[in-house]
């Protein structure tokens, strides 16, 4: 509509330039000449002005089609935002008086969060894993090319009334902060339970229960907890405080819980039946832990620094191994096209101070009662698209031997895993 004012204005300047050169006194070749100008000039904004026409009536078309193309989609769509990751590992496993260990893995999730109204989401997640391990998501490729299964990864509905306060309930993603690089809780499980949050300025908190085992003839044993912070901006950085407590129940003297290969994660257990709820082996200790921890993040030439501790102390171990700490630094952030980052951390778990179940299941193989570096590497080809490498290495069994076949007791065992990863995001 705007191009046809336009013409139609032409056409009256036309006009007026016509009427105007009518009224000066020139030869008459002059005027012949003038008199073909404005016809030539008459005739190109006749051909503008009936393009335009037919411009509009395209776009007239075109937006009559996506109208009738929304209706029939449905306002529903809106209201979903898909997401997930693809993820192909090598990685190289090498243990102080067993085979060395080469595979690669897949680690494949995807999913939807569900707009329901203003204040409630829901979020349903799929993932592969191997027999359903809450601490890896990941399929080794092997057995002939067999299908691989997928398990529900995250299912949780999150209410947020106000600003400061949600509410969460299924199975999420950890509802407290764990600071930096530290692996006392391994980054893939998604608790099930019930969980609060609140957050206003500095301040933040979080109060949560985690259903672990559900028995018809005997008490559950679940995980209760909380957790309260404090992270004010200082200058151009940013410094967390925290403390958290997580209250284990109706876990000392039962069997170990989930495990692959069968066994305690490296927590204590033992063979008397007299001390155990159920058939034994079962966990010698209970789990009370009592963790603080710090981070600080500040630019350091243009790039994002964060230094991080954290310390943590089982209050209900039966024996004096109930200490654990975790120290180290991220460099950089690989995130945009070309971006990346550096990180070392060490860290000690001694063998009852973290409930093995928790635990990163790469780390110290997955155990208790170890210590040991990690380096992290990370680039960003493009966007949604990195390389990572990571290398553990430390040592196993550091403080209680343990018996290897055709060897004998040990303890101080070599551990070292490299691992390397090619990460998509959608």
């Amino acid at each position: 509509m705007h191009k046809n004012k336009q013409n139609r204005s032409g056409v009256l300047v036309a006009a007026a330039i016509s009427a105007a050169l009518a009224a000066i006194p020139v030869r008459a070749d002059e005027v012949s000449e003038l008199k073909a100008a404005v016809q030539a000039l008459q005739q190109r904004l006749d051909q503008l002005e009936a393009k335009a026409q037919v411009q509009e009536t395209t776009n007239d078309r075109q937006s009559d089609q996506i109208a009738q193309t929304r209706s029939s989609v449905g306002s529903w769509v809106s209201n979903f935002t898909w997401k997930g990751d693809f993820r192909y590992r090598n990685e190289e496993i090498q243990q102080e008086y067993v085979r060395d260990r080469n595979r690669d893995r897949l680690r494949v999730r995807a999913g939807f969060v569900a707009k329901v109204n203003d204040t409630i989401k829901t979020e349903l997640g799929l993932s592969t894993a191997e027999l359903g391990d809450p601490r890896s998501p990941n399929q080794t490729l092997t057995g002939e090319n067999v299908r691989k299964q997928v398990y529900i990864d995250v299912a949780y509905a999150e209410w947020q009334p106000v600003a400061d306060w949600k509410f969460t309930a299924g199975k999420m993603r950890y509802p407290w902060m764990r600071p930096g690089m530290s692996l006392f809780f391994d980054g893939d499980i998604n608790p099930e339970g019930l969980a609060v949050n609140y957050a206003h300025g500095d301040f933040f908190g979080s109060a949560f229960y985690n259903i672990l085992e559900e028995r018809a003839q005997a008490g559950e044993s679940t995980m209760a907890g909380g957790q309260m912070g404090w992270r004010p901006v200082i200058g151009n950085s940013k410094l967390t405080l925290g403390a958290s407590f997580f209250a284990l129940n109706s876990v000392q003297g039962r069997n170990t819980f989930f495990t692959l290969p069968a066994g305690s994660n490296g927590n204590t257990i033992t063979s008397v039946a007299a001390n155990c709820l159920t058939a034994a082996p079962c966990l010698v200790s209970d789990y009370d832990d009592l963790e603080v921890f710090a981070e600080w993040t500040l630019p350091v030439f243009g790039r994002p620094l964060a230094m991080y501790a954290d310390y943590a102390n089982n209050l209900a171990a039966e024996s004096d191994l109930d200490t654990a700490y975790s120290i180290g630094a991220m460099y950089g952030k690989a995130a945009d096209p070309h971006t990346w980052e550096f990180g070392y951390f060490y860290q000690v778990v001694e063998k009852d101070a973290l409930f093995g179940q928790y635990i990163d299941s790469d780390w110290g193989a997955g155990n208790t009662d170890a210590q040991g570096s990690v380096i992290r590497v990370a680039y960003a080809f493009a966007r949604n698209f990195t390389l990572n490498g990571w290398y553990h290495f430390g040592e196993t069994n550091m403080d209680v031997a343990t018996t290897v076949p055709g060897v004998g007791s040990v303890t101080g065992r070599e551990y070292d895993r490299l691992q390397i990863d090619l990460n998509f995001k959608y």
